[in-house]
């Protein structure tokens, strides 16, 4: 018969002399201990009573803590009569079960998952579309109590308050995607997926691009490098001529990716590699920045081992970059606000306006496109055809460029 106590762990003192309070989980003559996350010294716990002396808030949270404990294992030990297992009782305990997972809980398990994982542009997504949704309809309960009705009433409430329709599909998706792991954990069973009625809606947009003659003038600014935005426009010659590349992939870009004549990194979003072949003017641009352990050296070295705050960081850098390019475009007059992905549309736009396929456009970007046959063909010559392409584009925007 399995036993659960609170003791005072006696065995290691912390260092300003405390012992941890435990609930000593005992099995036969085997015992596991789980935290209280409470800590004290020996003369502030009474070890007749079990109990901290003269804190009775602490004591009555402990207590309910412990009940929540004895009425879990009650309940294992019907299940399993015969069939005990200390391991298993004590995970048992401590997990919760699959109807006290809140969607909260689980989505911000994910946001530090992605975090983890270096998936920073991802885990900004969640991270927003948690803040947006959690406004709208409560989150603090089971997946089971949430159904097709909330998705109406959140899509509704994000409309009144001038969400557009593919703002309100990018905090759905992200919402889908947490139901989606919810079932996939089994704390949900499928037939309670709420988006299966619920279609996200997406409206069609026309990607924001510079004229050939704008990007002309952008490449053609003749800034000082004292300049407060010297850096950022390099930085958005650097992602033109790296076919689109994207700011995160730039700024995380280390000397050791150049290989040769060539920059070859791997896209953190989708894991595919690129290689990308360093023209004249590419190197001319690289040789103005002064690199750390990056290429670049656009974070600084304490940033770069700061692993508290790499989603923040990024995101300030991000937000500061595309306010000095607002201002160049400004100081160009171009039609559209210049931002960081600008660049990548715009490098799509010009090969096309010259005549590259929508197969060779979509592999120098990172898209998959076209049939099987047209993979194979890629996969065979991109570097060579995207070398091609690549230095013709930019050719045409650096030696036509109009002096600013």
């Amino acid at each position: 018969m399995a036993t659960i106590n609170l003791v005072l762990d006696t065995r290691r003192a912390r260092k300003d002399g405390t012992f941890a309070i435990v609930f000593r989980l005992r099995l036969n003559k085997d015992f596991k201990d789980i935290a209280s996350g409470y800590t004290v010294k020996k003369e502030q716990f009474d070890l007749r009573t079990n109990s901290i002396i003269k804190d009775n808030v602490s004591n009555h949270q402990l207590e309910q803590l412990r009940n929540h404990y004895y009425t879990r294992l009650r309940a294992y030990m019907v299940a399993h009569v015969g069939n005990e297992n200390l391991a298993d009782i004590r995970n048992y305990l401590v997990n919760k079960l699959p109807d006290e997972v809140t969607v909260v809980e689980l989505w911000e398990e994910e946001i530090t998952k992605l975090k983890e994982a270096s998936r920073i542009g991802n885990a900004r997504v969640h991270k927003t579309s948690l803040s947006v949704v959690s406004q709208e309809i409560n989150l603090q309960l089971p997946f089971k109590k949430l159904g097709y009705k909330d998705l109406l009433e959140l899509e509704s409430n994000l409309l009144k308050r001038g969400v557009s329709v593919n703002g309100i599909g990018v905090y759905m998706r992200s919402f889908r995607s947490i139901c989606n792991k919810a079932i996939n954990l089994d704390y949900v069973d499928l037939n309670w997926y709420p988006f299966r009625k619920y279609k996200i809606k997406k409206d069609k947009t026309t990607p924001r691009v510079l004229s050939l003659k704008e990007i002309q003038g952008y490449f053609g600014l003749n800034l000082d490098p004292k300049n407060p935005y010297y850096k950022s426009w390099l930085i958005g010659k650097m992602i033109f001529m790296l076919r689109g590349i994207n700011l995160k992939d730039l700024i995380l870009l280390k000397p050791t990716n150049i290989k040769g004549d060539r920059i070859i990194y791997k896209r953190a979003k989708t894991g595919k590699m690129y290689s990308i072949k360093i023209h004249d003017e590419l190197q001319e641009t690289l040789q103005l920045f002064t690199p750390n352990e990056t290429l670049l050296g656009i974070l600084t070295n304490e940033e770069l081992n700061n692993k508290f705050r790499p989603l923040e960081l990024q995101t300030q850098k991000r937000k500061v970059i595309n306010a000095h390019l607002k201002k160049l475009g400004k100081m160009i007059k171009t039609n559209e606000d210049i931002t960081t992905y600008v660049f990548r549309y715009t490098y799509a736009n010009i090969a096309k306006q010259i005549g590259y396929s929508k197969d060779i456009i979509a592999e120098a970007l990172g898209h998959e496109y076209g049939n099987a046959v047209t993979g194979i063909y890629l996969e065979m010559f991109d570097n060579e055809k995207l070398d091609e392409m690549n230095e013709e584009i930019c050719m045409i925007v650096i030696k036509r460029s109009a002096k600013y």
